[in-house]
């Protein structure tokens, strides 16, 4: 995985989903604390889909040591960016009970997070001595 580095620091992405089945998720509820949130490496390219057969352009996001599949935006288009904040807008593809594919008009709002990465420490579950 290529990560990019800004003065020695590792950007990295923080995704809010905006819509949950294609329906829009309460404006209020983007910024809430229980609001599930993904962070991860942001990637865009061209892709062949496979169902499709053509090319497609899809943003995934890459989160290490996650295991299964990345979130992946089919078709993004950037529809706002400002302060470190854009975002993306195109179609989520999940598979419904059938297991047949169905995509939805998915938007994930993107903030650029700078938190310097966390050490891997063998004592993080241990109390300080006082």
């Amino acid at each position: 995985m290529h990560i990019q580095h800004i003065d020695g620091i590792v950007m990295k992405i923080r995704v809010v989903k905006m819509r949950n089945a294609g329906v829009a998720v309460e404006r209020r509820m983007l910024n809430d604390r229980y609001t599930v949130k993904y962070y991860g490496w942001l990637v865009i390219m061209d892709v062949t889909d496979q169902g499709l057969r053509r090319p497609v352009k899809v943003a995934r996001l890459k989160q290490p040591g996650r295991q299964g599949p990345e979130m992946e935006l089919l078709d993004p288009h950037i529809i706002w960016a400002s302060e470190g904040k854009f975002t993306l807008a195109g179609f989520e593809r999940v598979k419904n009970e059938e297991g047949k594919a169905v995509e939805f008009a998915q938007s994930w709002l993107c903030a650029l997070d700078f938190r310097p990465p966390e050490e891997l420490d063998e004592s993080r579950n241990v109390r300080p001595m006082q």
